[in-house]
């Protein structure tokens, strides 16, 4: 069948895949439900960019990322924190190849009462940083169809 998962999110996912991304089955999204970081991924990554960070730091710095993501601030802080270049780093900007990338489809973000399920997330370092809805043309014209005629109801 020809929707939008075999038209366009499989073949997105798949494509990561062959850039290097590994894919995680929503089945093993073992994450914060605060804000979706993959803890055991980020403390992984975070020892092998920081070689000389202790297991204790690596915790209180996931820590401070959760309250800097609960910051009313717009996510600023946290940015700072994600391009720091100096002192104990989130990204390794220097040699990308050691972060680790994955991506997962469906993973479920809250926000108090809100909640959305993009159709693809992109962790880096364990950490959602780029959210993807994925939408196939048919499925476009056919929503703007199905406008169209409801406006044409009102009228």
């Amino acid at each position: 069948m020809f929707n939008e998962d075999s038209r366009v999110k499989i073949p997105a996912i798949l494509h990561l895949c062959r850039l290097g991304y590994t894919y995680i089955p929503k089945s093993e999204q073992e994450r914060l439900e605060d804000n979706n970081i993959f803890p055991d991924i980020f403390k992984r990554s975070i020892s092998k960019i920081n070689p000389d960070i202790k297991e204790d730091e690596v915790q209180r710095l996931l820590t401070d990322v959760s309250l800097k993501l609960n910051y009313d601030d717009l996510g600023r802080e946290f940015f700072r924190m994600l391009i720091n270049t100096s002192g104990t780093r989130l990204i390794d900007f220097e040699n990308i190849n050691n972060n680790e990338f994955h991506v997962t489809t469906e993973l479920t973000c809250k926000k108090g009462d809100e909640e959305f399920r993009p159709d693809i997330t992109v962790l880096i370092n364990g950490m959602p940083l780029v959210f993807i809805e994925v939408k196939n043309r048919i499925t476009e014209k056919v929503l703007l169809l199905k406008e169209i005629e409801s406006t044409e109801d009102l009228l």
